[in-house]
């Protein structure tokens, strides 16, 4: 049998690196954080085992045991109500910002990632202190944006990542710049 793509489906479980593409397949489920269904489509040979056999076997790579389960031949979907969509979203927005924290957390080791946050920051003081939080925030941004285009023309890899930190570096200037524009322009 092969995993198909349904309607219902919220996400797309990725197969393991260890296994090839013929051993598995990346998985589309239905999840609501407390189960996962996939859809799964037979094909004529094994129609036939199945329509004169009645037989469908399941099985689970799992070392020691095998977790719940079920086998249906019938759609197990049901009209959902409004507040289980709701906390499907919600667990699902929740799982997407553990994702993005922890590759945040996993990039910050990394000694590139900490130069791009000092380096956004410093611009952004600098520029901000003298000519507005705006305007040292914006060039702090765009002063990476504009070196990865140059590096990318001479077939340098760009990280989004860096970008991220030099835009975290910059926003962390906002109120140091404030304070700095008001006590020099200002006053």
């Amino acid at each position: 049998m092969k995993p198909i793509d349904f309607s219902q489906s919220t996400k797309v479980l990725q197969k393991p690196s260890t296994m090839t593409d013929s051993e598995c397949q990346s998985l589309h489920v239905w999840n609501d954080g407390k189960q996962c269904v996939s859809c799964w489509k037979a094909s004529f040979k094994e129609r036939l085992n199945i329509l004169f056999t009645g037989i469908v076997w399941l099985g689970v790579f799992s070392g020691k045991t095998q977790p719940p389960v079920f086998v249906s031949g019938e759609e197990v979907f049901e009209n959902s109500t409004l507040k289980a969509r709701i906390l499907t979203f919600v667990a699902e927005i929740k799982e997407k910002f553990i994702d993005v924290w922890e590759n945040v957390k996993e990039a910050a080791k990394q000694t590139d990632k900490r130069k791009y946050f000092i380096v956004g920051l410093t611009i952004s003081i600098v520029l901000g202190s003298l000519l507005g939080w705006l305007f040292g925030f914006t060039i702090g941004i765009l002063a990476k944006i504009f070196k990865d285009l140059l590096d990318s023309k001479g077939n340098e890899m760009v990280e989004v990542m860096d970008i991220v930190f030099m835009m975290f570096g910059a926003a962390c200037a906002i109120p140091f710049s404030i304070l700095f524009y008001y006590f020099l322009i200002l006053r």
